[in-house]
């Protein structure tokens, strides 16, 4: 059943987008503990003002954070409260989501629901074009996009436990479990949208933050997008 649903959503998701005026969109998937927001943020700068001599983008690019969420919860008619959990990769448990369907306020929605509503608006975001998608399964919902880059981010677990702990202040051992948590509940959210077992295949580039600089990392996504003709 779980298949068929998944092919019926891609399906959909192909026949809904016109094939004129997609994107351009460049998506960004991690490992948890890869500078995603940071690199994001560079390269919309860059793009937006390139330097001296260069063209400017007719329409400014801007990389997508909280506005997922904010118009996944209009979408469901919810508060974003409500569905902030599976926007941050959490499941519920059987007796939380039991808990939660007898709420009297109407705010109850499946996690189902609240994954492919967060679909329906990261397609929007691609369809409109000039966007960074961080996150949030982007790659499954826009490769069908012709203007469209992915590309993912990883390094050692080593490289990543010091980095998560200087970053959010925890243990080593804090670290390793929220390393662990995180990157399994990042790759079901993942697979939930592509239908099968996600790997490096599934993107156009992987950039190692261990062994690459951000500023190399920038430079080398920077030609990859224009000669994907997305700037």
């Amino acid at each position: 059943m779980e298949n068929i649903l998944r092919q019926y959503l891609d399906s959909r998701l192909s026949k809904e987008m016109p094939v004129e005026n997609q994107g351009p969109v460049l998506t960004i998937s991690r490992e948890y503990g890869c500078p995603s927001k940071i690199l994001a943020s560079m390269l919309v700068q860059r793009i937006n003002d390139p330097g001296p001599g260069q063209k400017k983008p007719d329409k400014p690019w801007r990389w997508i954070g909280k506005e997922l969420l904010e118009q996944s919860a209009t979408l469901l008619k919810v508060k974003p409260e409500a569905i902030s959990h599976v926007y941050k990769y959490e499941e519920r448990s059987l007796v939380e989501d039991i808990l939660a369907a007898t709420r009297k306020d109407g705010s109850y929605r499946s996690d189902r629901a609240i994954r492919n509503s967060i679909g329906k608006v990261i397609r929007s975001f691609g369809e409109s074009g000039n966007v960074i998608l961080v996150g949030r399964g982007g790659i499954a919902v826009t490769r069908q996009i012709p203007l469209s880059v992915h590309i993912r981010l990883i390094a050692p677990m080593e490289w990543r436990i010091t980095n998560i702990s200087k970053t959010i202040n925890l243990s080593r051992e804090e670290a390793i479990k929220k390393i662990g948590v995180q990157d399994e509940n990042r790759k079901k959210f993942l697979e939930f949208f592509l239908g099968h077992e996600s790997g490096v295949h599934d993107f156009d580039a992987v950039y190692n933050c261990d062994t690459l600089k951000l500023e190399e990392i920038e430079e080398s996504v920077l030609g990859l997008m224009k000669a994907k003709k997305l700037i």
